[in-house]
């Protein structure tokens, strides 16, 4: 009869011991890979030259501002980014007035190499593009607006360096990189033989555009570099100083031809956010 106390004592304490082991396992930290995700953000100024042969024979300059808002996902060898870009050129020579752009990106780049101890980077991939331009040019009446959209197919490389690494070499305080954005083709869509809108001649704003406008396609409408610099935060966190450059044009399409460069030079942040 003594022996029942015992044996239900003896139970009660390997079940007791079995209970903590398997609460110090489930306890214990589980390390998952995470999908590294930065906030990009951006301001900038430079200068913007724009030409419009409905408008003047010749081209329009002046200082630009800019600014940027986006998100970058990278994981393996892979990197989405997706940017949403506003400029804004003050014309200041010739006939005065504004250029703004509004730009829309999203873009995939491969790692198709990487140099010796991993330094050298090179990334090939391509993006969908849209650019939509407002020009504005007060001392043109009722004919002193006009938009610009492009849609383009593009084409995109870019290579890297890292250097100046700390921490046994686990980490890299520098990159240097530049970028090639290369639009294959897409479509234009500019005002037709009223070189600039007209909307005091429909109070329907939609019948405006159908009536005035034309759409074509077109190879090659232009081009855009990046060059820059990155310090690479111990907590994930990036700080750049760079330079971009952003052509785009109709050359022979349309009834005028339409020209937009912005050079830019930006202070960029990325903000990890996991």
């Amino acid at each position: 009869m003594k022996l029942k106390p015992l044996l239900l004592a003896a139970i009660l304490l390997m079940a007791t011991q079995s209970f903590a082991q398997d609460s110090e396992t489930q306890t214990q930290p589980i390390h998952k890979s995470k999908v590294p995700v930065w906030l990009n953000a951006g301001v900038g100024l430079g200068f913007a030259n724009a030409y419009d042969a409905g408008i003047a024979p010749m081209s329009l300059f002046g200082l630009s501002a800019g600014a940027q808002l986006g998100v970058t996902v990278e994981w393996n060898r892979c990197h989405i980014q997706n940017e949403t870009r506003g400029l804004f050129g003050l014309l200041v020579t010739n006939l005065s007035g504004y250029d703004i752009d509004g730009q829309q990106r999203i873009e995939f780049l491969y790692r198709v190499h990487d140099g010796k101890r991993n330094r050298l980077h090179l990334w090939a991939g391509g993006s969908l593009q849209e650019d939509a331009f407002f020009r504005i040019i007060p001392s043109l009446g009722n004919a002193s607006t006009s938009t610009s959209l492009f849609f383009n197919l593009n084409a995109e490389g870019m290579i890297q360096y890292d250097f100046a690494y700390i921490k046994n070499h686990t980490h890299n305080l520098f990159t240097v990189y530049g970028k090639v954005v290369l639009p294959l083709g897409g479509l234009i869509c500019r005002p037709s033989y009223a070189f600039m809108d007209n909307y005091t001649s429909d109070i329907n704003l939609v019948n405006t555009i159908l009536s005035s406008y034309e759409a074509s396609g077109m190879f090659f409408p232009g081009v855009s570099t990046d060059v820059g610099l990155h310090l690479n935060l111990p907590n994930g966190n990036m700080i750049g100083l760079s330079y971009r450059w952003d052509y785009l044009t109709t050359r022979s399409k349309g009834y005028y031809r339409f020209d937009n460069a912005f050079h830019t030079i930006s202070l960029d942040f990325m903000f990890k956010l996991n």
